[in-house]
Parts: structure tokens; C-alpha cells; sequence
């Protein structure tokens, strides 16, 4: 694929995207880092050898119920491979109604598909940028975590406290909160996020703000656009960090 797969920081992706002028195209959808990998693989692989008019007259396949998942990714990945408009809309019929488990494979095949036939199009197509967690326009899409401090579950005065000052962040930013939760010590949330902000500077000030209004925070935090963490994961994370593997209450972590 044509992409950008990328989990590092999010200064990182904002070096990136000023490098290409700006001009960026998110992948919206959540599909895991596995999943985009593997396909990767196999887009690579297909092109060795591509033949567009045997990939063309092949395309029934994919509603062959004869035909093997395996196979059917195979000529998934080769469809997009050729980027034409007749592959676009054979692979957007497919997408109505795709095989079980071949759902996120498909979505990727048609992504890299119109990425094709852009760059056939325009002098300078956009960037694509694929996280685990996708993203919307110029947004992408972050997994959050915060500890309390003493360990203690929150009340419900330190949960408004700080819902309020993670709502406030990203209002401030023009970014979109999706989800925030509490759950034992941890507060877990996610949501958009422009990017061109500083993230990790944004979220330090809202746990200084929350902890000033009792918020009882720890400064370690997690974000990161690769997955939804369970709170087993954000556990052994704590685990470590309380080991000084990596951050500790002096010095925030951002870990991504």
C-alpha cells in the first residue's frame, strides 16, 4: 500500500506531514496494526507479478463460494493493485457485503485502490496515513489513560472534576472527545485530534488543572493511536512505571 503506517509520537507525524506540504489523507477506519501489516505483505507480493487483465477478469471470484478466504485476499490486494475505476467499483460492491473476516482486508484493498488511480490523477496526491486507531479529516483518533494517584477508585466529585477538564481540553484544540470512562484507578478515554497539536504539553496541562480542582491525578499518562488498551495492559504499564521502567511522577510519561 501507498501509506504511511506509522505509531510513533505525535510530533513525529506532525515533522511528517509539514515535510509533505501538508497534504494529508487519514484512514478513518479502526483496523489493527496486524491486520494492516499483513496486508502490506501480501499488496507487495501481488505486485511482483501483476497482470491487470487477468486480475480484471478474475474479480468474480470474490463472490465464489468455492473460493478460500485466503484466495479472496489475495485478489483483494491485487484489485487495488491495478487502481482503476472499474476495480474501485467492483471492490466497493464487494464492501456491501464482504465474507465474514474479510471485512478490514476489503476496506484496506479499496483504500489503496483510490490511492492508485489518485496518484494517476494528480500531480501531487495527498499523504496516507494509517494508525490503528484511523482518524477523521485532519483528526486523528487517540487512546488515553490517567492514574490516580493514590490508587483509590474516583468519586464521583473527582469524576466531574476531571471529565470537565478533558472535555475542556479538547474543546480548546477544536478536537472531538469521543469516550470517557472510570473504571477502578484508571480513567480511560479517547477522541480526535488535530494534527497539528501538541498533544502531550495539552494533556500535562489538564492533569495540572484537574489535580488543582482535586482531581487526585497521577503525572504519568498514556496516549496512542495503535489500539484501545485493556485495563489488564494499563496495569502491567503501571506495574512498570512504579518500577521506573519508564516515566515516574517527576517526570510525565507520554507513552505511545
Amino acid at each position: 500500500m501507498n501509506a504511511m503506517d506509522f505509531s510513533g509520537t505525535f510530533e513525529d507525524f506532525q515533522r511528517v506531514v509539514r515535510e509533505n506540504g501538508g497534504e494529508i489523507q487519514v484512514m478513518e477506519r479502526e483496523v489493527s496494526l496486524d491486520t494492516q501489516m499483513a496486508y502490506m505483505r501480501m499488496s507487495k507480493e501481488v505486485k511482483k507479478n501483476l497482470r491487470p487483465d487477468i486480475v480484471t477478469s478474475g474479480k468474480y471470484e470474490l463472490w465464489d463460494e468455492n473460493s478460500s478466504v485466503q484466495s479472496k485476499r489475495k485478489r483483494l490486494a491485487a484489485l487495488a493493485s491495478i487502481g482503476t475505476p472499474d476495480a474501485i467499483r467492483t471492490l466497493q460492491s464487494y464492501q456491501e457485503n464482504p465474507d465474514k473476516g474479510l471485512e478490514d482486508w476489503t476496506y484496506l484493498a479499496l483504500e489503496e485502490c483510490k490511492l492508485i488511480f489518485q496518484a494517476t490523477m494528480l500531480d501531487h496526491p495527498p499523504m496516507f496515513i494509517s494508525t490503528g486507531l484511523g482518524g477523521s479529516g485532519q483528526k486523528l483518533r487517540f487512546f488515553g489513560a490517567f492514574f490516580s494517584k493514590d490508587g483509590s477508585d474516583f468519586d464521583q466529585t473527582r469524576q466531574r472534576v476531571i471529565s470537565g477538564e478533558v472535555e475542556y481540553m479538547f474543546d480548546k484544540f477544536d478536537g472531538k472527545l469521543e469516550f470517557i470512562g472510570f473504571s477502578g484507578q484508571f480513567v480511560t478515554f479517547w477522541g480526535l485530534v488535530p494534527i497539528d497539536v501538541p498533544l502531550n504539553e495539552k494533556v500535562k496541562a489538564a492533569i495540572d488543572e484537574a489535580n488543582l480542582l482535586g482531581g487526585g491525578l497521577r503525572r504519568d499518562f498514556v496516549l496512542t493511536n495503535v489500539k484501545k488498551l485493556t485495563f489488564f495492559e494499563l496495569g502491567e504499564i503501571l506495574k512498570k512505571i512504579d518500577k521506573k521502567s519508564f516515566g515516574n511522577s517527576d517526570n510525565p510519561g507520554l507513552l505511545q
